[in-house]
């Protein structure tokens, strides 16, 4: 090695650039922005005393849901719900399974993937529309989230339906084993359905603790941003406190 190469400067190592939470789409990126702020809001309103958790997003793929998943609403469902997982989620993503008489666990949620995601993920696969039942998809959100993914982080599942389903104990069942865990259910009824179900579930006695709430809401275009985050985060707040008072690890 000669004098010269001894004093010649060294670089510094290259290092990856970091990764900027924008889609491609600049209106989508504002109403993003602007819902999370909205989400901070009512999170701090709510006083809810945890900002970390697993968002999974459970859609109801029945066969009277394929209007929804048609003509833009369930597109628009993923884009007012996705601010919820970009505060709490510390990937800026979401879970997403859809079920009907069985599940299917689809392409999480994400930056890359929210635009256009009900068309290029699930739409283009020509799938076919089924019954409704709860418990299969409870049970394997249950068994992920305490068996092969165990974590003290706490799994916050919004659970999206337009009907009432044919499997009500095995969802009851499910449902009460499930309130010893460190999983949040929000159900949200969507549609003119009375939901009388969801209702019972949300008052089901038996439980361990309250693991669960539900919220109707039979247009999500009627409804602001501001009631809708108002309406999902509702119980969660009182949730974690019961789970730390009763034994029950969140982070």
């Amino acid at each position: 090695m000669g004098l010269s190469d001894l004093f010649k400067k060294k670089e510094a190592p290259a290092t990856a650039a970091p990764k900027v939470n924008l889609t491609k789409n600049p209106e989508l990126n504002k109403k993003i922005s602007l819902r999370k702020e909205i989400v901070v809001s009512e999170v701090k309103r709510q006083n809810i005393a945890v900002n970390a958790a697993r968002v999974v997003f459970v859609l109801d793929h029945s066969g009277s849901m394929r209007t929804m998943y048609n003509n833009g609403t369930v597109q628009e469902i993923l884009e007012r719900i996705f601010p919820v997982a970009m505060y709490f989620d510390d990937n800026a993503e979401m879970e997403f399974y859809w079920f009907d008489n069985a599940f299917k666990e689809l392409t999480p949620v994400n930056y890359d993937t929210i635009d256009g995601y009900v068309e290029d993920v699930i739409l283009s696969k020509k799938e076919h529309y089924g019954g409704t039942c709860y418990a299969p998809i409870m049970r394997e959100i249950t068994d992920r989230y305490t068996k092969r993914e165990p974590s003290r982080v706490p799994t916050f599942v919004i659970f999206i339906t337009d009907g009432n389903n044919s499997d009500k104990k095995a969802a009851k069942e499910v449902l009460t084993e499930a309130s010893r865990f460190n999983i949040f259910w929000k159900f949200v009824g969507i549609g003119d359905e009375k939901f009388d179900f969801l209702q019972k579930l949300d008052d089901l006695t038996g439980r361990f603790i309250d693991n669960a709430n539900f919220i109707c809401v039979n247009n999500i275009s009627s409804i602001d941003d501001k009631k809708l985050y108002e309406g999902l985060l509702t119980e969660y707040g009182d949730w974690l406190g019961l789970c730390r008072k009763n034994g029950i690890a969140v982070q």
